[in-house]
């Protein structure tokens, strides 16, 4: 008989567990999620009214480096090719790209840069020299300078993270890439694409399997797992051990939208540098795949908040200088591993900062080293 197994979460985290399991047809498994579809933050239906695809929890681009993992979720989905570019909106100056770049710093000082040479002149006149920098904005400052740290990133940083810049750990920014030409890409993944029918297409096939079952609405409850042999579990690993040790803490986002007729943006998404409350407006149908025929803008704006105020929605861990948070989780842990019958998976299982890629190549990690262990 093929054993139960309970998977906490219809996310990436979850549904790669989930399938991968399910293929190896020696289980059945069951799927809960506390909300009312599939597809976790990347849920994205198709609003028939607006003909717009809209992602419910902000905009999600697929991009990555390994070949495998596109390949694998290239089982459930066709793409369609999509390079992102992000741009900022600059008082005084308008659209500039982001990443900075050669165009960024010729538009924003009013300089006529040609080459990297000159660039990379120009930005020795602006950047400070802190020997062993201890946190992001240090980090920041000694490529861009104090002005361009402050205007492009601290900022939206305070916005963002609830916190000055000097309190965020250097690697924070190690996502974004220094541009010394007018590359405008946003990320350098030789992979980028979004799927043709919407993540939540692509997660309806990859959940089509006769030993998958799904439950939604459903909020986990411990009592559920005498009736599993094994669950897999994405909710926050602090709030299945009732905060013990305390909250870990998290960043969500409020949304606002806003239906309009007459609007232009030179990109999807675009930062705000000013000292407004957003940090993030998207124009749904500037993304391939989404724009379905409407006859009218929807935009929807982001507004960053802490996850109390939002419902406990989590959808960013904290990093921060002084390591306090990952030091919490490391306690949850020590408690994790005591329990046979559980893993934690997924951003808020593990208490990680995942992107799409990074999530399903953990998740099909944990699913191959369990039917190792199961063999």
């Amino acid at each position: 008989m093929k054993k139960n197994l309970l998977v906490v979460g219809a996310g990436f985290a979850g549904a790669t567990v989930a399938r991968e399991l399910a293929d190896s047809g020696r289980f059945k498994i069951h799927i809960i999620d506390k909300r009312d579809h599939i597809a976790g933050n990347a849920f994205d239906p198709v609003d028939d009214q607006l003909k717009l695809r809209i992602h419910r929890y902000g905009p999600h681009i697929f991009h990555t480096n390994d070949q495998r993992i596109f390949d694998y979720l290239s089982r459930f989905t066709q793409w369609l090719p999509y390079i992102h570019q992000v741009q900022a909106l600059v008082e005084g100056t308008g659209y500039v790209p982001l990443p900075i770049n050669r165009s960024t710093l010729n538009k924003v000082y009013n300089q006529s840069l040609t080459d990297e040479a000159e660039v990379k002149a120009f930005l020795e006149t602006l950047r400070c020299h802190h020997t062993h920098p201890a946190n992001a904005r240090e980090m920041a400052e000694n490529i861009y300078g104090v002005e361009l740290t402050e205007l492009f990133f601290a900022r939206y940083t305070l916005k963002m993270w609830g916190m000055s810049l000097s309190d965020l750990a250097s690697e924070v920014l190690a996502r974004l890439p220094v541009r010394y030409d007018d590359n405008v890409n946003y990320f350098d993944d030789k992979i980028q694409a979004m799927p043709a029918h919407g993540y939540l297409g692509l997660f309806e096939t990859m959940l089509d399997h006769p030993d998958i079952s799904i439950t939604l609405a459903c909020q986990f409850d411990k009592a559920m797992e005498k009736d599993y042999e094994h669950v897999f579990n994405s909710m926050p690993i602090d709030a299945y051990f009732n905060e013990q040790f305390g909250a870990l803490p998290y960043r969500s986002i409020q949304f606002v939208h806003e239906q309009i007729k007459q609007h232009h943006q030179p990109v999807p998404t675009i930062n705000f540098t000013d000292q407004s409350i957003f940090t993030r407006q998207t124009d749904w149908r500037l993304y391939p795949g989404c724009d379905l025929g409407a006859n009218q803008a929807f935009l929807t704006k982001e507004i960053p908040c802490s996850y109390e105020e939002n419902n406990f929605e989590r959808y960013y861990p904290v990093k921060t200088v002084d390591g306090a948070p990952q030091r919490l989780y490391r306690r949850y842990c020590e408690e994790a591993r005591k329990l046979a019958h559980m893993t934690f998976i997924g951003r808020c299982g593990q208490y990680i900062y995942y992107d799409m890629h990074q999530v399903v190549a953990n998740s099909l990690k944990i699913a191959k080293e369990y039917l190792a262990v199961k063999r």
